[in-house]
């Protein structure tokens, strides 16, 4: 029975595809030249049923030698790229179906990433081959260990179930907030977005997930703070009472204010004694108020780092710079390492331009110094590839 009920392939016959026969089988051909100037032989087997749809007189295809036939690369039956848009290449269209049975990873959409990889097949690299051509891409410097974890490594499976568990703990999560007298639905919390922010934190868009879940559990306690008689609202008053208790001891509001400001301005940018201790004494004195603090700390910050966002302090930026720093080395650093001092950007010159480094030229940075060279990460750095790609790439046989 014909398979094909749309006759048009992708393209022209003749320019950008066309028919040949080895033995007693018709395939159609594609060719992608590759950005080192090899040239892929992307063939589909033509099913006897189809000829008459697709306009083949099988005695006039012309036939390949066994040596041509070796070189193409097989990728399944026509009817699988008959129809459709027929501007879109079928090697797009597979990867595009490869992407949905993968779960819409996004390397597979990735130019940079896809040519290596086809390069890396048409030309037997290695595995290590493979791998320091993947860590040079923009897609593999922007993301950490855990995200390419999530989508090389991790089947479609294992990251659903992943999803479910946080599911679970955030669902578990939310009824502590709210306490036993609030369903989630009264707590204006819509379970399909539930699930959104479960994936969110389970691949690691939002940092590693047990830092992404804090982010997200920060964002939901303020939320129910908000909310008279809930869980968190009654903790939040009490713990309201217990600084009013401890703006009456100068020594630990010093300590307050100091911590505070390595949060705000980083280690090396904390003022000196002397201005802390002034604010401390104007604190429990009643002189000055909590929020007369917070303002000016924070307009020390945005006077240091102009690329801070609002309410964002140094160490919420500097934490996934840091992060990068740790996977890359192989070692973890402490937020006073001077590495950390060099995430606003500069021009030529080494003036600030005002906003802060790229991911990727960080990460170029850092890969250029003798902890990199000297560390784990550089010796072996694991990127389990090469035999994934050969399970993608290698087609159905004809």
């Amino acid at each position: 029975m014909p398979q094909i009920t749309q006759p048009l392939l992708p393209g022209v016959r003749g320019k950008d595809y066309r028919f040949v026969r080895h033995g007693d089988r018709v395939y159609v051909v594609y060719q992608v030249r590759l950005p080192n100037g090899k040239i892929l032989r992307l063939a589909w087997r033509v099913d006897p049923e189809d000829y008459r749809a697709l306009g083949i007189e099988r005695d006039r295809i012309p036939t390949i030698s066994r040596a041509q036939f070796q070189r193409l690369e097989f990728f399944g039956s026509a009817s699988d790229i008959a129809g459709g848009d027929p501007n879109e290449h079928p090697l797009q269209k597979y990867l595009r179906s490869l992407r949905e049975q993968f779960g819409n990873v996004s390397w597979l959409s990735d130019r940079e990433v896809v040519a290596v990889m086809l390069m890396g097949y048409a030309e037997g690299w290695s595995a290590e081959q493979i791998r320091q051509r993947i860590t040079r891409t923009r897609w593999y410097q922007q993301r950490t260990s855990y995200q390419r974890t999530w989508e090389l490594e991790m089947t479609r499976a294992d990251r659903q179930a992943a999803v479910g568990t946080w599911v679970q703990r955030m669902t578990a999560a939310l009824e502590e907030l709210y306490g036993p007298g609030y369903t989630l639905a009264e707590a204006g919390v819509d379970r399909a977005a539930l699930r959104k922010q479960a994936e969110m934190i389970a691949s690691g868009k939002w940092g590693d997930p047990s830092e992404g879940f804090e982010l997200w559990l920060a964002q939901e306690r303020k939320k129910a703070e908000g909310i008279e008689g809930t869980a968190a609202w009654i903790e939040r008053q009490q713990q309201i009472e217990e600084q009013r208790a401890f703006m009456n001891r100068p020594e630990d509001v010093f300590e307050q204010l100091r911590q505070d400001a390595i949060v705000w301005l980083g280690p090396r940018a904390v003022p000196s004694t002397e201005v802390l201790r002034n604010w401390s004494e104007r604190l429990v004195s009643g002189l000055a108020s909590e929020a007369d603090w917070q303002q000016w700390i924070q307009n020390q910050a945005r006077a240091l780092y102009p690329w801070l966002g609002p309410n964002e302090t140094w160490q919420d930026r500097a934490s996934a710079y840091k992060r990068i720093v740790e996977e890359t080395w192989g070692q973890p650093i402490g937020w006073d390492h001077e590495i950390l001092t060099r995430i606003g950007q500069t021009d030529e010159a080494g003036r600030p331009t005002g906003a802060a480094m790229p991911y990727d030229d960080f990460a170029r940075l850092i890969r250029q110094r003798e902890e990199f060279w000297q560390g784990p990460v550089a010796r072996e750095e694991g990127f389990q590839l090469f035999n994934y790609l050969q399970s993608v790439f290698t087609g159905v046989g004809g």
